[in-house]
């Protein structure tokens, strides 16, 4: 699968960062940019929050309305937003949501990672047995007819294709300089594969988790049961992704049985979940207590 750069969630809200500041700096309201374009001024507020893309038309009328006339500057945003105006991540469309396909865009030009996962080893660093067990067990394949098993066997074959293609990220130079996993004792203990009679998917899930130790890009922790009581407790899953770029606001990804959510602009939840993960970290344990805690599950496999 080809590798990300474009990113059009990403650019989009991106661009729209730099045309509110733009219109600040030409001290004008949104009012009064709508007035002056004849245009409704919920048009300029979805523009500025990036809920939509912007057409080449309108964003030469805001940059001259801006008198934003330099060439490379008109260029820059000109080519900004002609990538956010296309589709996110089309061809995954059949097998992941739209948030997520966004989610997917900013993880790949994110310059931090930081994720809690209570339940299960964390996407990034699953192998594909585990990740095979995982999505057969979510979609009760074993239930299934036989058109709709080899309907579901493909989805899955399309997703573990996903994960592969998002894993490139911790083997490769680019953004990404550190990737944070914070996971409770439980994601090791539960030997996934069990269901099946298959103790191995475990077995290599753990040995795969043994070698991110000495990992450039990964510090993986494990909040052990005798640490007792912990501030993750009763919370889904949650990613927090932060940017390369000052002006990009961190990211928050959550997913639990209910829904996704995906957010920018809610710095309140953001806070929470940033202080959450440091509370988290500080009292996981990673390293070598780390590499005998799975040595020990491994022993009894």
């Amino acid at each position: 699968m080809e590798h990300l750069v474009e990113a059009p969630a990403y650019q989009r809200k991106r661009l729209s960062r730099r045309l509110t500041r733009a219109r600040r700096t030409a001290r004008l309201t949104q009012q009064q940019v709508a007035a002056s374009l004849r245009w409704s001024q919920s048009k300029v507020t979805r523009i500025e929050s990036g809920d939509v893309g912007v057409s080449h038309t309108d964003l030469l009328a805001l940059l001259t309305l801006y008198e934003l006339v330099n060439d490379g500057v008109v260029q820059e945003l000109t080519q900004m937003a002609d990538i956010a105006r296309r589709p996110s991540l089309p061809q995954m469309s059949d097998v992941h949501s739209k948030a997520f396909r966004e989610y997917l865009e900013n993880e790949q030009v994110a310059q931090t990672l930081h994720s809690y996962e209570p339940f299960y080893v964390p996407g990034l660093l699953q192998t594909a047995r585990y990740r095979r067990a995982v999505l057969s067990n979510d979609y009760r394949l074993s239930s299934l007819g036989k058109v709709e098993r080899a309907e579901v066997e493909k989805k899955i074959d399309q997703k573990i294709e996903v994960m592969r293609w998002r894993q490139q990220i911790l083997q490769k130079d680019g953004s990404l300089a550190k990737a944070h996993f914070v996971v409770d004792e439980s994601v090791i203990r539960r030997t996934i594969g069990a269901e099946v009679g298959d103790t191995g998917v475990m077995r290599e899930q753990l040995e795969l988790l043994k070698s991110f130790r000495d990992h450039p890009k990964v510090d993986l922790r494990v909040i052990r049961f005798s640490r007792g009581a912990h501030t993750g407790m009763g919370s889904s899953s949650y990613v927090l992704l932060e940017f390369p770029d000052v002006d990009d606001a961190p990211l928050l990804y959550e997913e639990n049985a209910t829904g996704e959510l995906t957010t920018r602009e809610d710095e309140g939840r953001i806070k929470v979940a940033s202080s959450s993960f440091e509370s988290l970290q500080s009292v996981a344990s990673g390293g070598a207590e780390l590499e005998s805690l799975l040595d020990e599950v491994l022993a009894v496999l």
